[in-house]
């Protein structure tokens, strides 16, 4: 399996940051129509931890599974 860095320079990787920081409500949507809520814990080069309301632990998201990841504030 190759391995990527988040690059920083990046501006979809420093939204994400700011939306890890800020607790940002996001809503992601996948390519079939189905999609998730809630708040982004961490992110990796591989995946998204999206924390459901009152879940007690994320779920792990493949980036390469997403369509789109939309802010709901």
């Amino acid at each position: 399996m190759e391995i990527h860095n988040l690059d920083p320079s990046l501006p979809g990787v420093r939204q994400l940051q700011n939306w890890v920081r800020q607790r940002t409500a996001l809503r992601v949507r996948f390519p079939g129509g189905e999609q998730l809520e809630g708040c982004l814990d961490w992110q990796d080069p591989e995946f998204l931890a999206l924390r459901p309301p009152n879940a007690h632990q994320p779920v792990l998201i493949r980036r390469s599974a997403l369509d789109t990841i939309q802010a709901l504030e």
